[in-house]
């Protein structure tokens, strides 16, 4: 198989980053980007070659890497297909995956092989060891799976198996919609405070800096793409649901000034969290994350 990547969306923060992932890993690789000369000007900094029309160069290349927004990207995704030469391999990295499964089951009527990742991790990311990609494989070829998923394997990732589209985005919701919504409306609450950041930071002890840093870090990324992940994931409307649910429970019992209720909200709570086999390290990791 070719060892050369088109990846559509590469000017993008994540596209830049698997540009980079793929030239280090010897593949020829080619960006496109909506702006021309923001996307030349990309290309030169990453070493890597640029195409100013997607639809006629992904002829010439044997994988493709869809990293448009999650709107787009089914469109984007059939429209490619039936312009690669048979065999050719076409991948997403969308974060949501209920429109773009459809999309890549019709791209296979064309001849080529398609699967759909999500890498749980953002472009900061130094290396993949020890992070997790979900796949859905839609083709069924192994070589064809081998050869997308092994310079990922290689560097130490995890890859996560999905069957679905489904599976996936009712797990996504509670692992990447829910605490971002949790950090977005913490620091909104903060906003409204009366207090300035730097105050408020004077009065912080360990488990506000750290849930600080969360937040801080989630309002630095791209609100069109998290607003997707917000607004786009139908499964994450239930858990909005529940998780108001749980709040006015507990707001109830704040407010009530119950004790025995508190503790018992909190114990079920904990009793949850407490089958997690990493549990009891959880305290250690804490301090180790604020002060490594």
């Amino acid at each position: 198989m070719e060892k050369n990547v088109l990846i559509i969306g590469g000017t993008g923060k994540m596209g830049q980053w698997f540009a980079n992932f793929f030239k280090n890993k010897k593949f020829k690789v080619k960006i496109y980007g909506r702006n021309p000369v923001k996307t030349k000007k990309i290309a030169k900094s990453l070493g890597v070659d640029y195409s100013l029309n997607y639809v006629e160069d992904v002829k010439n290349v044997g994988m493709v890497l869809v990293s448009t927004p999650i709107e787009v990207t089914p469109k984007i995704i059939l429209e490619v297909a039936k312009n690669l030469k048979k065999g050719s391999i076409l991948f997403d990295v969308a974060s949501i995956k209920n429109d773009v499964l459809p999309a890549l089951k019709k791209a296979e009527k064309f001849g080529i092989h398609t699967l759909s990742l999500h890498p749980m991790f953002g472009p900061g990311a130094k290396s993949v060891k020890d992070k997790a990609i979900l796949t859905i494989p839609v083709t069924r070829k192994i070589e064809v799976l081998k050869f997308v998923l092994k310079p990922f394997l290689d560097s130490g990732a995890k890859i996560v198996w999905v069957k679905d589209a489904k599976t996936h985005d009712k797990m996504v919701a509670l692992t990447l919609a829910l605490p971002h919504f949790l950090n977005i409306i913490f620091g909104k609450t903060l906003s409204t405070s009366g207090f300035n950041i730097k105050k408020i930071k004077d009065f912080g002890g360990t488990t506000f800096n750290l849930q600080l840093i969360l937040a801080e870090s989630v309002v630095q990324e791209d609100p069109n793409l998290y607003a997707s992940i917000q607004t786009q994931n139908k499964y994450f409307i239930k858990v909005m649901e529940e998780l108001f649910n749980h709040a006015n429970n507990l707001k109830k019992i704040v407010l009530n000034k119950e004790k025995d209720k508190f503790s018992k909200f909190f114990l079920e709570t904990r009793k949850f969290l407490a089958e997690d086999p990493e549990f009891k390290n959880a305290y250690k990791k804490f301090y180790f994350l604020l002060f490594s």
